[in-house]
């Protein structure tokens, strides 16, 4: 037993006295055990013996039925009838729920408060760690969904592009076709030059219209097949587990 837990045990022990003769009798056997040291404590504690001891010690002083049967020493409280470790007075029949209470329950009491005080940090700390996560989860979201927006605009991009491509060099080598005719006449050398550009673009748009072709029929087609099968696939081995 150390010095914590004899005096909680004798201020209980004490609960029925008047308030200032337990504060005396607790503040002398607390300056008493803290004089004696640490290094001290345990031997002053069996020289006192149990707190009961103490407590009927104080009880009977209060009473007057020590009389003349000793003293307060630096010894503490020195008599021959308590000589004995053991020696109990009606203490215990005063205060029978004393018998109810563990030598631990101090110890328990504390490890309660502090397993409530761990649970409550607990909280605050997952409440902060939320709060940290959130923002980091909302930015990583976003950044991911901006990626995909950011493919899909380029591959619809790409998808409009040829065919618009296509388109103007066909509107391109038709307007220079009909730029040569008008000035064959008017001016033979520059009809020709517009006739050999309307050539090339010709040539530019029957190139496009393959390259489209290949990209809308085929590519395409493929590109939505791989994506639809690669979701299929996922969600069937969901189901499997």
């Amino acid at each position: 037993m150390n010095r914590e837990i004899f005096m909680k045990e004798l201020e209980y022990l004490l609960q029925d006295i008047p308030e200032e003769d337990k504060a005396d009798a607790l503040a002398y056997y607390r300056d008493y055990l803290e004089e004696a040291g640490e290094e001290n404590e345990e031997a002053v504690i069996k020289e006192f013996g149990s707190p009961e001891r103490i407590a009927a010690i104080i009880r009977s002083d209060l009473t007057g039925s020590l009389e003349e049967g000793g003293e307060f020493t630096e010894n503490g409280y020195q008599d021959e009838r308590f000589k004995d470790p053991n020696y109990q007075m009606a203490q215990r029949y005063e205060l029978p729920e004393v018998h109810d209470i563990p030598p631990e329950c101090g110890t328990k009491q504390r490890k309660t408060k502090q397993s409530g005080m761990n649970s409550v940090l607990k909280v605050i700390l997952c409440a902060v760690l939320i709060c940290m996560a959130v923002p980091a989860v909302f930015g990583i979201g976003g950044g991911i969904l901006g990626a995909v927006s950011g493919l899909a605009a380029a591959f619809l991009g790409i998808v409009v592009l040829a065919a618009v491509i296509t388109l103007g060099l066909f509107i391109g080598a038709i307007a220079c076709g009909v730029g040569a005719v008008i000035m064959l006449f008017s001016s033979p050398a520059a009809a020709f030059l517009f006739l050999g550009i309307a050539i090339l673009l010709v040539g530019l748009t029957l190139l496009s219209v393959v390259v489209c072709i290949l990209f809308y029929g085929k590519f395409l087609p493929f590109l939505f097949r791989s994506i639809t099968d690669g979701i299929s696939r996922l969600v069937h081995r969901r189901n499997k587990r």
